[in-house]
């Protein structure tokens, strides 16, 4: 039998539950007690055994479970199978071991802890003290090579260096053959960073320091990538740098790498740093019709995991997945070799592009449970309407191309997005979109070249859009309505039209039509002057916002907005430009995608990456 997973004892109260079921056992430096009398469950997303995983991409097909315990009671093994219905398969006394087969359809195990009644005579009764314990599976240890954790960073030092401290303080990382890479793009630099010399001394040789011009996510990796195959270690785990990690997380998809019957990339789940027991998704697909990324089902995204396994029955078939974000992916080098680096993407999709290159060359992604870190959620900025407007849809287009079988519904997805950003007075990135099809439609030529300005120069497309103005306590156009709170209120706007969202092919007809004739209205002089209104970021939504003439839209914090005033000429110009271009792409959807598939192969080869690299240097 070979370890898979090591169980987690937080002393972390936010992360107790995902350690435990509710229950009276007290986490307290790193042990669980569970009081005499009492039974302590187990089955929590960090210390249940996703066991199906193991037994379809390792090949394993029985599973040990040893607590290292004292004190006098009974361990209770459980197992459930893909529909989450739990029944127990072994139990024994504290302290031995126990086994139970696994399915590869789905399942997960876990154990519940029942201390024995205290002895009468005894004025402190121990109970059942549980320091650690191992879930090891019969799968054989296939590969035995260095991994290296390539951190990618911009700018977040503070981040880094934690990330740096909590890894020098786990030795068992250095013990499995793990060392740390960090590719600094930021001009704030990790090694600048106070306590970054105390870190940097605790890992020695294990650390390598990296530092290059900011070449996005793609380059970041890429360059970590790139070091790895250079030297010749046998996996990369990439991360990113505005993250908690768990060290025996980190391990588990160590672990499930060198297990598993053929090449896979070993995922890891994201987590909310600040909800922590809140599961960005399980799984990440792409759905075909309209290529665009999301879990399988979409109300399972942001799922809180406090309530333990037995309360979500669909965690327990096993997922499978298209790709997984690289907040934190493992991948081996035998898949960069066959398929090469990342696409030149700077930011989106370079992660899923990259995963389903891999699929199509017989590594699939495995989104393992357990394998996990906490990241800084995304979802108090919305960047779709920012500078990444640009990057969300070349990159999404361009990944189409490359691996969708035609078009289907994306030209209109995308043109029907652009429409509700017009009703919605965003027309900064409709600009940007209509340029990144344009981008798309001259071909692959621009991607390595521009790699290090394409930030400079989509933001440079802001300028000529008043909404991209940040609004404070001070500026009058913030002051103008942001005490008085005009918001709206009883299913009305200030400008009187409705706030409900438009519903049926009919509905939605008239409120297109009725967004449209608004724009052939001249815009009010008060309108001009300053916002009639003020919403809420949240509540700035395509069928409310086209109810106003001018509308300061409020950032999450409330301190902050952006002023939109509708603006005739503009709508027109980027409406038919954006109806131009996608037309333009459907019309000449087959033989972009044959360039582009022609051109991939050295978009993302080592030697094409080195030549971005060749001004960057390495510590």
């Amino acid at each position: 039998m070979h370890l898979a997973h090591r169980l987690i004892f937080s002393d972390r109260p936010e992360r107790r539950l995902l350690c435990l079921e509710e229950g009276p056992g007290v986490l307290d430096d790193g042990a669980l007690r569970v009081p005499p009398g009492t039974t302590q469950g187990m089955g929590a997303y960090l210390n249940g055994f996703p066991g199906a995983y193991w037994a379809c991409w390792a090949g394993a097909t029985r599973v040990r479970l040893q607590l290292h315990a004292s004190g006098d009671g009974t361990v209770r093994l459980l197992r459930s199978d893909a529909a989450g219905r739990v029944s127990e398969v072994a139990s024994g006394p504290v302290g031995e071991p126990l086994e139970s087969d696994l399915s590869a359809v789905g399942g997960w195990l876990w154990c519940e802890v029942t201390a024995g009644a205290a002895p009468s005579a005894s004025a402190d009764p121990p109970g059942v003290v549980v320091t650690g314990g191992e879930w090891s599976v019969d799968a054989s240890v296939r590969r035995d090579g260095e991994v290296v954790v390539s951190v990618t960073t911009m700018d977040k030092p503070e981040y880094c260096v934690a990330t740096l401290a909590t890894l020098a303080g786990a030795p068992e990382l250095a013990e499995a053959g793990v060392r740390i890479q960090v590719v600094d793009q930021g001009t704030r630099k990790v090694a600048g960073h106070p306590g970054f010399a105390e870190v940097a001394a605790a890992l020695g040789q294990r650390l390598r320091m990296v530092d290059q011009p900011n070449l996005g996510g793609s380059g970041g990796f890429s360059r970590g990538m790139l070091e790895t195959l250079d030297g010749g270690a046998d996996a990369v785990l990439i991360c990113d740098d505005d993250v908690e990690v768990e060290p025996e997380a980190l391990l588990r998809a160590v672990r499930f790498h060198r297990a598993a019957t053929a090449p896979v990339v070993v995922g890891g789940h994201m987590l909310d740093l600040a909800r922590p027991t809140v599961l960005n998704s399980f799984s990440e697909v792409i759905h075909r019709r309209a290529f665009n990324w999301g879990p399988p089902v979409m109300d399972r995204q942001w799922h809180d995991l406090a309530g333990g396994l037995r309360a979500t029955p669909w965690l327990h078939e096993r997922a499978d997945s298209d790709f997984n974000g690289w907040w934190m992916c493992l991948i081996p080098t035998a898949v960069l070799r066959e398929v090469g680096l990342s696409l030149p993407l700077f930011l989106k999709w370079d992660d899923a592009e990259f995963c389903l290159r891999a699929g199509e060359a017989g590594f699939p992604t495995v989104s393992l449970p357990g394998a996990c870190l906490w990241h800084m959620a995304w979802t108090e900025k919305d960047d779709s309407v920012e500078w990444q407007a640009y990057l969300h849809v070349r990159n999404r287009v361009i990944t189409a191309l490359l691996h969708a079988d035609g078009a289907g519904l994306l030209p209109l997805a995308l043109l029907a997005t652009d429409l509700k950003l017009l009703l919605a007075l965003r027309y900064y990135p409709v600009d940007l979109h209509v340029r990144a099809l344009r981008e798309v439609l001259a071909g692959p030529g621009r991607l390595h070249p521009e790699l290090a300005s394409v930030v400079g120069q989509v933001r440079a497309v802001g300028v000529g859009h008043p909404e991209t103005v940040r609004h404070r306590a001070g500026d009058p156009a913030f002051d103008a309505v942001a005490p008085a709170g005009a918001t709206e209120q009883d299913g009305t706007t200030p400008g009187g039209g409705p706030t409900a969202r438009p519903s049926g092919p009919l509905g939605l007809a008239g409120f297109v039509l009725r967004g449209l004739a608004r724009t052939l209205r001249p815009l009010p002089a008060d309108a001009r002057r300053a916002p009639t209104a003020v919403l809420p970021r949240t509540e700035a939504t395509w069928w409310r916002v086209p109810a106003h003439d001018s509308v300061l839209v409020l950032d999450s914090d409330g301190g902050s907005g952006v002023w939109l005033r509708r603006d005739s000429r503009t709508f027109w110009r980027l409406a038919g430009a954006a109806v131009v271009g996608h037309v333009r792409l459907a019309l000449r959807w087959r033989s972009l995608a044959r360039t582009w598939r022609e051109a991939a192969p050295g978009l993302v080869s080592p030697e094409a990456w080195r030549a971005d690299f060749a001004p960057a240097h390495a510590d």
